[in-house]
Order: C-alpha cells, then structure tokens, then sequence
C-alpha cells in the first residue's frame, strides 16, 4: 500500500500540493483527475520518488523509504510520464534495450514487449521516423519493462487512435493484480475501468472515491431531453413550467430540462401525463466530467 500523509511540495512561491492526505490500495486502479495545475503531475513524481515533499511524509507498505530503499522500489514499478525524450537516431529496439539496462532488466524483454505494443514491426526503423502514437507505445513498452507491480502513468493515451487506446486498456487488464494510478484529461475513461477516482484542485485532494460516490455526494441534477411532437413544443415548455420545472431550455426542436436527483422519479411520473405530445425522453446523468467541474 502506498500512503501520502500530510504532503505539501513548495517551488519557491508555488505550492503545487498543500497538505495532501491518499492511500493506494493494492491492486486498485486510481484515476487521478483535475484542471492544469491542479497538482497531478507534481502528485505522480513524489509517487515515483522523482521530487521529495516539502513536509509530510511518503509511506510504501508502512515505511517511509530510504535513498536505498527507492532504489530497490523503482525496480518493482513503472512510469510513464506525459513527456519523454528519446534520441531520434536510435531504432526502437536500441531505445527500449538502454532503457532495459538503465532498469536492470534482462534485455530478452524487449523484443517480445514491442510486439506486445505493435511495434514489432517497427522495431528496427529511427526513432526520428515514428508518429506521436508510435512514440506513446513506445514510452508505455518502457514502463511495462519488469513486469512492474506499481504503474503511474500520465496522460497516457494521448496521440493514440481508437485501437491503440483498446490495447493499452487491454495491456493493462492482462496483469489483475497490478496496481495502477492514472491521470489523465480524458475522463470518460475512468467510470469503465477505475476502481476510485481522486479529484485534486489547488494541489489537495477535494474528493476521492467511486464514480457513484462523486455523485450521490454531489447530487448534482440530470437531464432530461424531450423530443416533443413538431407542433407541439411551446404546448410541452408550458405544460413543464406548471410542472414547477425552473431550468427549461428548447433547442434544436428538443426540449431540456434540469431536474434534481430528489425529484427525477416524481417528474418522470408527471411526464406520462404528455406522452400524447412528446414522441421520446432521454434521461441524462451527469458527467464525470461535470463532477469534476463541480468539485474542482
């Protein structure tokens, strides 16, 4: 288990993380998430031991380790950070085997992790000559190096296409007892595999917990969307105000009205009372996206 306890982290008048309280269970998936400059990348580097806190204290199964001891812990985990340099003249399979030597890790690695991220074939050619995406599979294929038990990984489907986020997805659930923190901007993600979700704003942590957990905590209203018969949408705005509804908004020929997670069962009863007017209804939950928006 990995615990952060009364963390704070100052660049000179920047406090980028401000008593910050987390634990990481194992085995969970953790996704990190928050605005620019909430304090995400900063939070990553200490979970990596790449930046020491300025107080408070990083405990890795109950001990706050020593320079020697991140040693050791660095050969058990992986990273992938948002950003990473690679020399453009050096193949695929050179980059990723210094990478291997520079870990520790037995280069007969290598060649079966670059098939694993498709780029097997790509293994001989210059780096200069990859896309973005090559690039990512291949700053994912260093983090995978060692089979690492713990992988913090930042913003890391960026430049990927549909399929290259598939596999990484799938990559990453072949190992169920790895334990993996991510951040990223890309939130509709993390409601299909994140275990928790940690919202952070101004560098602390605002809420942690499931996506059901953000909102019932929140309870922030749905929307529901009335697609009323052509001739018919001032009749059904009128019929909603004398519903009580304060939030109505015609659009498009749709109708959108806000409803608080009190009364969503109340006013879709009311709503059978203008099925002869309205030919659909679509409930709309709100998004992580807007949790987050809310909290942060």
């Amino acid at each position: 288990m990995y615990c952060l306890e009364g963390i704070s982290k100052r660049f000179d008048e920047v406090e980028a993380l401000t008593a910050l309280d987390l634990e990481i269970n194992d085995g969970e998936w953790l996704g990190i998430v928050g605005r620019n400059g909430s304090g995400k990348t900063t939070l990553l580097r200490m979970l990596v031991g790449l930046s020491s806190p300025t107080t408070g204290r990083v405990l890795f199964n109950g001990t706050e380790p020593s320079a020697e001891d991140w040693r050791a812990i660095r050969h058990s985990l992986g990273f992938m950070p948002e950003r990473i340099a690679f020399f453009e003249n050096l193949t695929g399979d050179r980059m990723l085997r210094y990478f291997a030597r520079l870990k520790g890790v037995v280069e007969a690695e290598v060649s079966p992790l670059l098939e694993r991220v498709g780029l097997g074939n790509a293994a001989k050619r210059k780096l200069g000559g990859y896309s973005k995406g090559m690039l990512q599979r291949l700053n994912f294929a260093q983090a995978l190096l060692g089979n690492p038990r713990l992988l913090i990984v930042d913003e890391p489907i960026e430049g990927l296409d549909v399929q290259g986020v598939r596999e990484f997805f799938e990559i990453l659930k072949s190992d169920q007892n790895r334990t993996v923190v991510i951040s990223s901007h890309r939130l509709s993600l993390f409601s299909r595999y994140m275990d928790r979700v940690c919202v952070l704003s101004n560098g602390s942590v605002k809420a942690i917990g499931t996506e059901d957990d953000l909102h019932k905590k929140l309870q922030l209203p749905v929307r529901v969307v009335l697609h009323p018969e052509v001739a018919s949408n001032g009749e059904v705005v009128k019929a909603l105000q004398a519903l009580g509804s304060a939030s109505i908004v015609s659009q498009n020929g749709r109708v959108i009205v806000k409803v608080s997670q009190r009364h969503k069962v109340q006013f879709l009863a009311d709503l059978a009372k203008l099925d002869a007017i309205v030919q659909d209804v679509r409930i709309e939950e709100p998004s992580l996206e807007e949790v987050l928006l809310e909290t942060s």
